[in-house]
């Protein structure tokens, strides 16, 4: 008697990469409602010119494309600090209190997306 195996592993692993990249960016676009939410603003652009992209698979990248967006995040430099923001909710750390908050939940979506991995 024989015995046939019928491995499954390599598509399942290939379905767990495709659901576990959708949960990469399911969070990504979340970290970047939140960071735009708080990013700090007057008169200038700093929400606008963002992105949030697959860089490679299973990595993605949150940006602020504005020269003035790291000044913002650390609020200042070397030479100056800021002090008052304009609109109470925003101020320095705008996209590292996102990502903390986001990287939290991350886990419950991983485990959300994960059910769609069967082969």
């Amino acid at each position: 008697m024989s015995v046939k195996i019928n491995d499954k592993l390599p598509q399942f692993r290939r379905n767990l990469y495709a659901v576990m990249d959708d949960a990469l960016k399911e969070g990504s676009g979340d970290l970047l409602r939140k960071a735009k939410q708080r990013a700090p603003f007057k008169a200038g652009q700093l929400r606008g010119e963002t992105e949030a992209k697959r860089v490679s698979p299973l990595k993605w990248r949150t940006s602020f494309w504005k020269e003035y967006a790291r000044f913002q995040e650390f609020g200042g430099d070397s030479s100056h600090r800021v002090r008052n923001y304009s609109y109470a909710g925003t101020g320095k750390r705008y996209l590292k209190s996102s990502g903390d908050e986001v990287a939290q939940r991350l886990k419950l979506q991983f485990i959300k997306h994960a059910k769609r991995a069967r082969v």
